[in-house]
Formats: C-alpha cells, sequence, structure tokens
C-alpha cells in the first residue's frame, strides 16, 4: 500500500525486485466549494468540473468560472475540434452541456434528439453517447456537438441488454453492456454511419459506467463478474488475482470508477470503489498495489489528468486539485502511510525461532534530522488475523545512507506473517528483507 513495486531491468542490483515509495501529493489549486466532478486537458489548457460549476484552470493554479453544470455526481467530459477552438462536451447522467471555447459560451444541449447522456467520447468529428436509461447509444452531427438526428441511435447486437459505457479505442467504439461488448466501426454510410465490426461479439459484460479505462494500447474494465481484464484484441484477458476479486466480492461494483496514471515507466490504471479501496495495476510489472489517504479505505485522488508537464489530480472529497509529486513524502500535509505485508514463512510446521530480521531500505534521505523518523516492524503468528506491537528502528540521520535496520530476538512460532510500515514523512524505499532462523 502507497508502494509500488519495481523489477530489476538489469543483472547485479541489490535485489530483483524492490517497493518504491509512490508519489505524495502537493497542493495546487482551491479556493471554491464542493468537490471534483470532472478534469480535461483540452489541447493544453485545463478544464474542471467542481461543485456545480465548469472552470478553466490557470498554470499558477487561479480559476475562471465559465457556467453552471447541476447536479453532484461524477461527470463525464469529451471535446472535438471547431474553427477557432473546441467544443467540450460534459454530462452528469442526465443533462448534456457544451462549452465553445472560441466564444466563451457554455450552452445546455436542447435538441430534441438529445434525452440525455451518461458517458460521453469522441470520434471522427462525432461526439458520442450512451443514454441515460442504456437503451441505445448515438452520436452528434459531424462536428457540430449540440445537434442531433433520432436515427443516429444504435442497440446492442450480441444480447438485449442495457448499455453500461462505452469508450473510443484504435477508431472503434467499443460498446459495454451488462453481460456483453459490442464494437462498431465507422463505415461512413449516410443511413447508419455505424456498423457493427464483423465477428467482434464479445460474451463478457461490464460492471460499472466509469469502469472502463485506455491504457498502453488497449482497454481494461471491471467485468460484471467481478474480474478485471485487459483486451487482446477482441479477447478479454484476466488481470486481476484471486486475492484482488476476492477483495472486491462484497463491494458495490455499480459504483467502481477508473483513472490512468503514466510516469517514470510505470503504467498503471487504478480502480477506486465508493465503498471500498483503490487497487493499482502496473502494466509494466503486471503487479497490484494500493493506494490509500490517511483517515480513508481508497484514494482521496478520483481524477488524474497530464497537463503542462505534470500530472493533476482532483479531490473526491474537497475542492482540491494537486500535483503528483514524487518529492512529496506526504498528502499535503496528510500522513502518506506506507505498509507491506509480506507472504507466510513457514518450516512445514515446525517450530522454529528467529534469531534476526534486517530490512534494507534507503536510509538517510531526510532533510531534516530527526529521530523519531522510523520503519516499523511487526508479526502474527496466527495468520495475519492479529499483529502483535509495532517494534521500530530510526531511518537515519541527514546522510546516513547506509545504516542497517536489524531487529533482533522475535521469538518463535509454526507460521509467521511480516507487516513493515513508514508514516514519517521521509522518503523510503525497501530494496529487500532477510530473516535469520533456526528450526
Amino acid at each position: 500500500m502507497n508502494w509500488i513495486p519495481e523489477r530489476a531491468e538489469v543483472a547485479g542490483g541489490r535485489s530483483n525486485e524492490l517497493l518504491r515509495q509512490a508519489p505524495g501529493l502537493t497542493q495546487f489549486s482551491t479556493g471554491v466549494t464542493g468537490y471534483v466532478r470532472a478534469l480535461r486537458n483540452v489541447e493544453g489548457a485545463l478544464y474542471a468540473v467542481i461543485g456545480t460549476s465548469l472552470y478553466k484552470v490557470e498554470t499558477d493554479g487561479s480559476k475562471s468560472v465559465l457556467g453552471t453544470i447541476a447536479g453532484t455526481g461524477r461527470c463525464s467530459m469529451s471535446h472535438n475540434q471547431i474553427t477557432g477552438g473546441n467544443e467540450i462536451t460534459i454530462v452528469n447522467g442526465s443533462q448534456g452541456y457544451v462549452y465553445n471555447t472560441a466564444g466563451g459560451v457554455l450552452d445546455q444541449i436542447t435538441d430534441e434528439s438529445f434525452e440525455g447522456s451518461i458517458v460521453v467520447d469522441y470520434l471522427n468529428s462525432f461526439m458520442l453517447h450512451v443514454e441515460p436509461q442504456k437503451r441505445y447509444w448515438f452520436h452528434s452531427d459531424l462536428a457540430d456537438a449540440k445537434q442531433f438526428i433520432s436515427t443516429d441511435r444504435y442497440e446492442g447486437e450480441t444480447s438485449p441488454d442495457r448499455m453500461v459505457s462505452l469508450v473510443v479505442d484504435h477508431q472503434e467504439v467499443w460498446v459495454f453492456n451488462e453481460r456483453s461488448i459490442d464494437v462498431f466501426v465507422n463505415t461512413g454510410n449516410q443511413s447508419a454511419t455505424f456498423e457493427r465490426a464483423r465477428g467482434t461479439s464479445i460474451e463478457l459484460g461490464c460492471a460499472s459506467t466509469f469502469s472502463p479505462a485506455k491504457m498502453d494500447n488497449s482497454v481494461f474494465w471491471l467485468g460484471n463478474d467481478g474480474i478485471f481484464y485487459r483486451a487482446n484484441g477482441y479477447s478479454p484477458m484476466r488481470i486481476s488475482t484471486h486475492a484482488i476479486e476476492q477483495a472486491i466480492n462484497d463491494l458495490d461494483w455499480s459504483k467502481c470508477y477508473s483513472m490512468v496514471w503514466e510516469d517514470r515507466g510505470h503504467k498503471v490504471v487504478y480502480w477506486t470503489f465508493a465503498d471500498g479501496q483503490t487497487w493499482g495495476y502496473d502494466v509494466a510489472t503486471q503487479l497490484w498495489h494500493r493506494r490509500k489517504s490517511y483517515g480513508f479505505d481508497n484514494w482521496r485522488v478520483n481524477h488524474l489528468v497530464y497537463w503542462n508537464g505534470r500530472w493533476i489530480g482532483g479531490d473526491a472529497y474537497s475542492d482540491k486539485l494537486y500535483t503528483i509529486d514524487w518529492s512529496a513524502n506526504d498528502e499535503n500535509g496528510a500522513v502518506l502511510e506506507r505498509l507491506r505485508t509480506t507472504s507466510v514463512q513457514h518450516a512445514d510446521q515446525n517450530r522454529f525461532r528467529v534469531d534476526a530480521v534486517e530490512i534494507v531500505v534507503s536510509t538517510g534521505r531526510s532533510t531534516i534530522d530527526n529521530a523519531d523518523y522510523a520503519l516499523e516492524l511487526s508479526y502474527s503468528d496466527d495468520g495475519g488475523y492479529t499483529y502483535g506491537n509495532w517494534l521500530t528502528r530510526s531511518l537515519g540521520a541527514v546522510g546516513e545512507y547506509g545504516k542497517r535496520l536489524l531487529f533482533r530476538r522475535l521469538g518463535m512460532g509454526r507460521h509467521r506473517t511480516w507487516r513493515i510500515r513508514v508514516t514519517s514523512p521521509v522518503k523510503c524505499d525497501v530494496i529487500s528483507a532477510s530473516m535469520s532462523m533456526q528450526s
């Protein structure tokens, strides 16, 4: 949790893997009310829906109000290109809005053929939507986000189930239904612009409107069976583990939403459950990790967008925007708790004595001398149900890079699970760990 696994890419390092401290949060912008409902990088300009307002965000964090977006829930945003600027489409699950960056005007979509939308995306100068009752998906007129024709509607063809979401990928429209997926392509026909691609029926559904994501030239989503998938061509490939699937089994899958983050070789799709946790799948290593904000079960960031050379995150619980900051060892002043629980060590049910455990970490990286900056170790002898008191070792004074973190005389057991934790505001990457034991 709040450590990201990395694998060594060349031989000869101190270990084959390490746990890289996840970046913290530095406040970038605040000063309004509500919480962040959407973020969008529109050709170099940052737009945000916060509370009931649409804002343009400047590079210094200041914001200008552009108009009102009704509702309180998560919004979907996309944009097309027009002469002199862009049309930004925002949908809130029922209404739709279009902001014209050339004219500086925000209008609600009033076309009688527009019945509302739960999600929007862009392809070939069309804005693509799924209507609120989830009976069909539809598109706007060419290069006109506010005009619609009632015949430009498409139903699912693989199964007679409700539509859940859509994503545009590689010039294809992936339409996610409750129990199936249809893929449509633009044929250029005037009577039916889009048709289902031949041989692309996928008999697997999607659990939530905001779970699909695009990353690493592929599509990811939470299936209606509680399994996370990545598209391998038109074949769903399971990427979650039994442990992940068990962890989310009792959660409300319909309220799961995704974000993507790509930095320093990591390509991560994050899925957050409103009533549960935030899980991240790193495409680079095919390993999972958790993000968690102090005082919450999940990560307080609910939107991520790359803009102006940095990653900006929106807050699910306030109006704040953050910079995702590798140099930050906290989350805007709140504790960044880093936690790792190991697998079980055992000697085939024979008793063993643990003489010592050593955790090799990047010590001495504090910017101030503070003896209270520490790594903590605890262990369980009952399969991880209960843990003992935390044992602490200092992470070293400034520049004390080679400090050893040794824990001695750790008792006896038949099987043992270890847990390490860092809550101090100091950089700490975990390089390796070793145990000296006698059976």
